[in-house]
Protein backbone atom coordinates (compact mmCIF):
# COMPACT_ATOMS: atom_id res chain seq x y z
CA UNK A 1 0.00 0.00 0.00
CA UNK A 2 1.72 3.46 -1.35
CA UNK A 3 1.19 6.36 1.47
CA UNK A 4 1.20 9.64 0.19
CA UNK A 5 0.85 13.15 1.67
CA UNK A 6 -0.04 16.72 -0.33
CA UNK A 7 0.93 19.81 0.26
CA UNK A 8 -1.87 22.42 -1.07
CA UNK A 9 -0.94 25.28 -2.93
CA UNK A 10 2.71 24.52 -3.58
CA UNK A 11 2.97 20.72 -3.88
CA UNK A 12 6.17 18.29 -3.79
CA UNK A 13 6.09 14.85 -3.96
CA UNK A 14 9.24 12.55 -2.18
CA UNK A 15 8.46 9.18 -2.75
CA UNK A 16 10.86 6.77 -0.91
CA UNK A 17 8.33 3.89 -0.26
CA UNK A 18 7.35 6.67 2.49
CA UNK A 19 6.13 9.90 2.40
CA UNK A 20 6.31 13.13 4.43
CA UNK A 21 3.29 14.20 6.27
CA UNK A 22 2.37 18.27 5.42
CA UNK A 23 0.06 21.04 6.03
CA UNK A 24 -1.85 23.67 4.25
CA UNK A 25 -3.29 27.02 5.07
CA UNK A 26 -7.00 28.48 4.16
CA UNK A 27 -8.37 31.00 5.72
CA UNK A 28 -12.30 30.00 5.80
CA UNK A 29 -13.99 27.13 5.53
CA UNK A 30 -15.49 27.71 1.69
CA UNK A 31 -11.78 28.03 0.45
CA UNK A 32 -10.99 24.99 2.45
CA UNK A 33 -13.52 23.04 0.82
CA UNK A 34 -12.78 24.30 -2.98
CA UNK A 35 -9.04 23.77 -2.47
CA UNK A 36 -9.45 20.03 -0.93
CA UNK A 37 -11.50 19.43 -3.34
CA UNK A 38 -10.01 20.44 -6.39
CA UNK A 39 -6.86 18.92 -4.63
CA UNK A 40 -8.74 15.41 -4.26
CA UNK A 41 -9.92 15.10 -7.83
CA UNK A 42 -5.65 15.86 -8.87
CA UNK A 43 -4.61 13.04 -6.20
CA UNK A 44 -7.46 10.43 -7.61
CA UNK A 45 -6.48 11.46 -11.18
CA UNK A 46 -2.63 11.37 -10.51
CA UNK A 47 -2.68 7.88 -8.76
CA UNK A 48 -4.39 6.40 -12.42
CA UNK A 49 -2.00 8.21 -14.16
CA UNK A 50 0.72 7.03 -12.16
CA UNK A 51 -0.42 3.53 -12.27
CA UNK A 52 -0.59 3.11 -16.64
CA UNK A 53 3.46 4.76 -16.32
CA UNK A 54 4.51 1.91 -14.06
CA UNK A 55 2.91 -0.28 -16.23
CA UNK A 56 4.81 0.49 -19.10
CA UNK A 57 7.92 1.40 -18.05
CA UNK A 58 8.32 -1.49 -15.66
CA UNK A 59 7.92 -3.41 -18.54
CA UNK A 60 10.52 -1.69 -20.99
CA UNK A 61 12.95 -1.70 -17.72
CA UNK A 62 12.40 -5.58 -17.59
CA UNK A 63 13.49 -6.29 -21.38
CA UNK A 64 16.58 -4.24 -20.56
CA UNK A 65 17.51 -5.20 -17.53
CA UNK A 66 17.19 -8.69 -16.07
CA UNK A 67 18.26 -7.43 -13.04
CA UNK A 68 15.00 -5.09 -12.76
CA UNK A 69 12.36 -7.98 -13.43
CA UNK A 70 14.29 -10.26 -10.42
CA UNK A 71 13.32 -6.39 -8.51
CA UNK A 72 9.96 -6.94 -9.54
CA UNK A 73 10.08 -10.16 -8.15
CA UNK A 74 9.59 -12.10 -11.50
CA UNK A 75 12.03 -14.38 -13.65
CA UNK A 76 12.90 -12.85 -17.15
CA UNK A 77 10.37 -15.62 -18.60
CA UNK A 78 7.68 -14.61 -16.35
CA UNK A 79 8.21 -11.11 -17.44
CA UNK A 80 7.71 -11.54 -21.07
CA UNK A 81 4.45 -11.30 -22.91
CA UNK A 82 2.54 -14.88 -23.70
CA UNK A 83 1.51 -14.37 -27.36
CA UNK A 84 -1.29 -16.57 -27.14
CA UNK A 85 -2.99 -15.21 -23.98
CA UNK A 86 -5.81 -12.86 -24.14
CA UNK A 87 -4.49 -10.87 -21.95
CA UNK A 88 -0.76 -9.75 -21.18
CA UNK A 89 -0.84 -8.53 -17.62
CA UNK A 90 -3.84 -8.08 -14.52
CA UNK A 91 -2.43 -5.43 -12.21
CA UNK A 92 -3.88 -3.96 -9.40
CA UNK A 93 -3.13 -1.23 -6.74
CA UNK A 94 -4.12 0.26 -3.45
CA UNK A 95 -3.23 3.65 -2.37
CA UNK A 96 -3.92 5.77 1.00
CA UNK A 97 -3.75 9.55 0.82
CA UNK A 98 -4.32 11.96 3.55
CA UNK A 99 -4.94 15.90 3.05
CA UNK A 100 -4.80 18.19 5.78
CA UNK A 101 -5.77 21.69 6.58
CA UNK A 102 -4.51 23.77 9.69
CA UNK A 103 -6.48 27.14 9.11
CA UNK A 104 -8.08 28.07 12.45
CA UNK A 105 -11.63 28.66 10.68
CA UNK A 106 -11.17 25.08 9.00
CA UNK A 107 -9.03 22.60 10.33
CA UNK A 108 -10.01 19.07 9.11
CA UNK A 109 -8.39 16.33 6.81
CA UNK A 110 -9.61 13.93 3.79
CA UNK A 111 -8.80 10.16 3.61
CA UNK A 112 -8.63 8.73 0.31
CA UNK A 113 -8.52 5.02 0.00
CA UNK A 114 -8.71 4.32 -3.44
CA UNK A 115 -8.38 0.97 -5.64
CA UNK A 116 -7.01 0.72 -8.88
CA UNK A 117 -7.18 -2.47 -11.28
CA UNK A 118 -6.00 -2.50 -15.14
CA UNK A 119 -6.05 -4.94 -17.98
CA UNK A 120 -3.93 -4.35 -21.15
CA UNK A 121 -3.23 -6.29 -24.27
CA UNK A 122 0.34 -5.68 -26.58
CA UNK A 123 0.10 -5.54 -30.20
CA UNK A 124 3.95 -5.38 -30.99
CA UNK A 125 4.86 -1.90 -29.66
CA UNK A 126 1.36 -0.78 -29.09
CA UNK A 127 -0.27 -1.24 -25.25
CA UNK A 128 -4.09 -0.95 -25.41
CA UNK A 129 -5.09 -1.10 -22.00
CA UNK A 130 -8.36 -0.08 -19.42
CA UNK A 131 -8.64 0.80 -15.70
CA UNK A 132 -11.47 0.93 -12.97
CA UNK A 133 -10.81 2.78 -10.01
CA UNK A 134 -12.92 3.68 -6.87
CA UNK A 135 -11.82 5.82 -3.89
CA UNK A 136 -13.66 6.44 -0.93
CA UNK A 137 -13.06 9.93 1.31
CA UNK A 138 -13.96 10.51 3.87
CA UNK A 139 -14.07 14.20 4.80
CA UNK A 140 -13.78 15.96 8.40
CA UNK A 141 -14.08 19.49 9.25
CA UNK A 142 -13.17 19.44 13.23
CA UNK A 143 -13.37 23.67 13.02
CA UNK A 144 -17.31 23.66 12.25
CA UNK A 145 -18.12 19.75 13.63
CA UNK A 146 -18.85 18.72 10.09
CA UNK A 147 -18.00 15.40 7.99
CA UNK A 148 -18.50 14.00 5.24
CA UNK A 149 -18.11 11.07 2.90
CA UNK A 150 -17.46 11.03 -1.13
CA UNK A 151 -17.42 7.89 -3.70
CA UNK A 152 -15.59 7.97 -6.48
CA UNK A 153 -15.99 5.74 -9.54
CA UNK A 154 -13.08 5.96 -12.60
CA UNK A 155 -13.24 4.26 -15.89
CA UNK A 156 -9.52 5.17 -17.85
CA UNK A 157 -8.90 3.41 -21.83
CA UNK A 158 -5.44 4.10 -22.04
CA UNK A 159 -2.74 3.37 -25.23
CA UNK A 160 1.08 3.61 -25.28
CA UNK A 161 3.37 3.39 -27.99
CA UNK A 162 6.76 2.59 -27.85
CA UNK A 163 9.17 4.57 -29.86
CA UNK A 164 12.15 2.58 -28.91
CA UNK A 165 13.53 0.53 -25.76
CA UNK A 166 13.64 4.28 -23.76
CA UNK A 167 10.84 6.13 -25.11
CA UNK A 168 7.70 5.66 -25.57
CA UNK A 169 4.54 7.89 -25.85
CA UNK A 170 0.87 7.30 -23.66
CA UNK A 171 -2.44 8.70 -23.87
CA UNK A 172 -5.30 8.38 -21.21
CA UNK A 173 -8.85 9.32 -21.54
CA UNK A 174 -11.24 8.91 -18.32
CA UNK A 175 -14.73 9.33 -16.84
CA UNK A 176 -15.23 10.03 -13.47
CA UNK A 177 -18.24 9.90 -11.40
CA UNK A 178 -18.76 11.64 -8.10
CA UNK A 179 -21.25 11.38 -5.35
CA UNK A 180 -20.40 13.98 -2.49
CA UNK A 181 -22.13 13.27 0.56
CA UNK A 182 -21.04 16.06 3.17
CA UNK A 183 -22.77 16.56 6.91
CA UNK A 184 -22.64 19.65 7.64
CA UNK A 185 -24.72 20.97 10.98
CA UNK A 186 -27.85 21.37 9.44
CA UNK A 187 -27.78 21.83 6.08
CA UNK A 188 -27.18 18.45 4.36
CA UNK A 189 -26.54 19.44 0.27
CA UNK A 190 -25.65 16.22 -1.81
CA UNK A 191 -23.32 17.04 -5.05
CA UNK A 192 -23.06 14.79 -8.19
CA UNK A 193 -19.96 15.70 -10.04
CA UNK A 194 -18.87 14.25 -13.77
CA UNK A 195 -15.48 14.38 -14.87
CA UNK A 196 -14.30 14.03 -18.10
CA UNK A 197 -10.20 13.72 -18.38
CA UNK A 198 -7.52 13.64 -21.21
CA UNK A 199 -4.06 12.97 -20.59
CA UNK A 200 -0.99 13.00 -22.82
CA UNK A 201 2.91 11.97 -22.18
CA UNK A 202 6.15 11.36 -23.44
CA UNK A 203 8.18 9.01 -21.51
CA UNK A 204 11.35 8.13 -20.39
CA UNK A 205 13.41 4.52 -18.85
CA UNK A 206 16.82 3.78 -18.36
CA UNK A 207 18.55 0.82 -16.71
CA UNK A 208 22.55 0.93 -15.64
CA UNK A 209 23.27 -2.24 -13.63
CA UNK A 210 21.83 -2.07 -10.53
CA UNK A 211 20.47 1.48 -10.77
CA UNK A 212 17.08 2.65 -12.88
CA UNK A 213 16.12 5.82 -14.08
CA UNK A 214 12.21 7.31 -15.06
CA UNK A 215 10.65 10.27 -16.68
CA UNK A 216 7.61 12.18 -18.14
CA UNK A 217 6.80 14.89 -19.53
CA UNK A 218 3.04 16.25 -20.55
CA UNK A 219 -0.46 17.71 -19.62
CA UNK A 220 -3.31 16.78 -18.38
CA UNK A 221 -6.95 18.11 -19.26
CA UNK A 222 -9.61 18.33 -16.52
CA UNK A 223 -13.69 19.09 -17.15
CA UNK A 224 -15.89 19.00 -14.02
CA UNK A 225 -19.49 19.11 -13.91
CA UNK A 226 -21.09 19.68 -10.34
CA UNK A 227 -24.80 19.18 -9.62
CA UNK A 228 -25.90 20.33 -6.37
CA UNK A 229 -29.08 19.66 -4.57
CA UNK A 230 -29.78 22.61 -2.99
CA UNK A 231 -32.78 21.92 -1.09
CA UNK A 232 -36.03 22.34 -1.72
CA UNK A 233 -36.18 20.94 -5.41
CA UNK A 234 -33.87 23.76 -6.39
CA UNK A 235 -30.04 22.50 -8.51
CA UNK A 236 -27.27 24.48 -9.00
CA UNK A 237 -24.88 23.78 -11.38
CA UNK A 238 -21.28 24.44 -12.02
CA UNK A 239 -18.71 23.70 -14.60
CA UNK A 240 -14.70 23.81 -14.47
CA UNK A 241 -11.81 23.35 -16.73
CA UNK A 242 -8.35 22.57 -15.56
CA UNK A 243 -5.01 22.20 -17.53
CA UNK A 244 -2.12 20.78 -15.62
CA UNK A 245 1.31 20.32 -17.23
CA UNK A 246 3.49 16.96 -15.82
CA UNK A 247 7.00 16.94 -15.08
CA UNK A 248 7.50 13.54 -13.12
CA UNK A 249 11.07 11.78 -12.16
CA UNK A 250 12.42 9.08 -10.62
CA UNK A 251 15.72 7.65 -9.72
CA UNK A 252 15.46 4.09 -8.26
CA UNK A 253 18.33 1.36 -7.21
CA UNK A 254 18.07 -2.40 -6.70
CA UNK A 255 19.28 -3.70 -3.39
CA UNK A 256 17.97 -7.27 -4.11
CA UNK A 257 15.72 -9.44 -5.39
CA UNK A 258 12.09 -8.63 -5.14
CA UNK A 259 13.60 -4.67 -3.11
CA UNK A 260 14.28 -1.53 -4.58
CA UNK A 261 14.63 1.81 -3.43
CA UNK A 262 13.32 4.91 -5.23
CA UNK A 263 12.92 8.73 -4.83
CA UNK A 264 11.23 11.29 -7.20
CA UNK A 265 9.55 14.13 -7.61
CA UNK A 266 6.39 15.80 -9.07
Amino acid sequence: MNKKYQKLGLFALVSALFSGHVMAQSPGFNEYHHIIESERGRNIARQISSNVFNRVSNQLLSEENAMYTASLGQTPLAASADKGSILDAVWTNVSWTEISNDGISGQGDDDIYQFTAGVDKRFGNLFVGLTTSYAYTENEVGGIGSQGDVHTVDVTPYVAFVLSKNIFLSATTSYNYKRTEPDVVGINNDKDTDEYRTEVTINGVKSINNWFMKGRAGGRYRHTDDSFDAGNGVGLDNDQDEWTYLVDTEVGYIISKGLRFYGGAL
